[in-house]
């Protein structure tokens, strides 16, 4: 017998999937999670406008697409989808990324008729937790004269596991209740600085490299003392990517900013999310392994 709640590996296989982000590098982290869950029928997108050349043709069974889609927010996306003027099907499934969101947001992109919001750092996992919620438990679809897209109520289920059960819940804020605000705030503002030496390295790729490197050496320690072994992965991920491929031409900026990026988030992440967490610092970790192996092979080919 079929576990409704489980999507199966042929449906996976079968399903088109478009992923709009104007950030080259989480196009590649979203489509290396989707390849991973055996879907491989991918087309990327940096713009809304590119991603509807790219619609009419492809047929998308899912899009997801970025809060920020370029000149075109992920909202107007949309509504532009919403309003069939894309040549896409207007039921077309859009999930939502974001890197953090707040109940005005969140009420905006209800109104504008997105099915699901998948906030990042992404995984594997979460990925598919939102194609899940949009294949196997679909909302019955409204074209009103006020409103066009997915029912805005979500039927209370108890074994949902997207971000809050009804789009209209509030965002759990700083849940994290084992860490002291002190550690926390001393941490955001570790990785704040660790934000500006990555950003030196686009001019000065030496300075702000070994100033990045001797950050997270030096803080290793302080690191640890928050008894939290998810932030601990993502800070040693961050190093061992500096170590393997900061001073190779395969560097890039987003990694390492994405890391940082992902440390704050989990900071506020609450204790339930430890599977979500735990799946980000793995995904993370293979993807500085799979660089790592890259920038080896490429120094090889020179040598």
């Amino acid at each position: 017998m079929t576990d409704e709640r489980t999507i199966s590996p042929d449906q996976l296989k079968r399903m088109k999937v478009l992923v709009v982000d104007p950030n080259a590098y989480m196009r590649g982290v979203i489509a290396d999670s989707l390849r991973r869950l055996m879907i491989t029928n991918i087309n990327a997108a940096a713009t809304a406008i590119e991603a509807f050349t790219l619609g009419r043709t492809f047929k998308p069974d899912i899009v997801f697409v970025d809060w920020d889609a370029g000149r075109m927010s992920g909202l107007e996306f949309t509504r532009e989808v919403r309003r069939n003027s894309t040549g896409m099907s207007r039921e077309t499934p859009i999930i939502l990324l974001a890197g953090a969101i707040d109940h005005e947001q969140l009420m905006s992109a209800r109104q504008t008729g997105i099915n699901e919001f998948l906030l990042k750092p992404v995984s594997a996992q979460g990925v598919l937790s939102r194609i899940e919620e949009v294949v196997l438990r679909p909302r019955k679809f409204i074209d009103s004269r006020n409103y066009v897209g997915p029912c805005r109520r979500r039927k209370e289920d108890p074994a949902y596991a997207g971000p809050w059960r009804r789009l209209t819940d509030e965002p759990p804020q700083n849940a994290r209740t084992e860490q002291s605000k002190e550690n926390a705030f001393k941490l955001r503002a570790i990785v704040s600085n660790l934000n500006e030496y990555a950003d030196r390295t686009v001019n000065d790729r030496t300075t702000g490299i070994r100033s990045m490197y001797r950050m997270l050496q030096q803080n290793s320690a302080e690191v640890s003392h928050l008894g939290d072994d998810t932030i601990v992965k993502v800070w040693n991920s961050s190093l061992r990517y500096i170590e393997g491929v900061g001073m190779t031409d395969t560097y890039d900026i987003d990694v390492v900013k994405y890391h940082f990026r992902t440390i704050a988030i989990i900071l506020d992440m609450p204790e339930e999310a430890f599977l979500h967490r735990t799946s980000v610092a793995n995904e993370l970790e293979r993807l500085v392994n799979k660089k790592i192996h890259s920038a080896h092979e490429k120094k090889s080919d020179v040598a």
